[in-house]
């Protein structure tokens, strides 16, 4: 079951750009968020961007040793095995989000538009957008048509 709240995640301008083009379908991270399959996720596309550009589902979050991510998600996550692996030094295990339904902002919002709303500081990693809080406010935001990725 999804979330209720969505959450904010934030991932560079590069990978951003990848996700938007539908090259990127699968965000790695060094540790799993503790989120629910289904989740939709503002994507915050991280300085000196600093917008958020699109809304998606993260359709599942795998947590697996690197060799077996690398083997089932390499193919969609836009980097190289060189910077998989530079990525992930030091650990044995990582997480893979997958992403599906990525549906970009008509007009991306910026940091200081979410700040006319209150304060707000992008996350590191990912927050929880709660009713009331200034980003909550993109929920009004006029998107694009879902774009469906194809991983597996």
């Amino acid at each position: 079951m999804p979330d209720e709240d969505p959450i904010m995640l934030s991932v560079s301008p590069e990978y951003a750009r990848s996700i938007l083009a539908g090259v990127k379908g699968v965000e790695l991270r060094r540790r799993a968020p503790r989120i629910s399959r289904g989740t939709r996720a503002w994507l915050y596309s991280t300085l000196p961007v600093g917008e958020v550009v699109a809304i998606l589902t993260i359709d599942e979050v795998v947590e697996a040793p690197l060799a077996d991510l690398w083997r089932r998600y390499g193919a969609h996550t836009a980097v190289t095995r060189e910077v998989f692996n530079a990525y992930f030094s030091g650990l044995s295990h990582g997480a893979a989000l997958i992403i599906r339904d990525v549906q970009a902002l008509k007009t991306p919002v910026s940091l200081s538009e979410i700040r006319k709303g209150g304060a707000f500081q992008p996350p590191q990693f990912y927050r929880r957008v709660r009713a009331g809080a200034p980003e909550a406010r993109l929920a009004t935001s006029e998107l694009h048509p879902v774009m469906r990725l194809a991983v597996g």
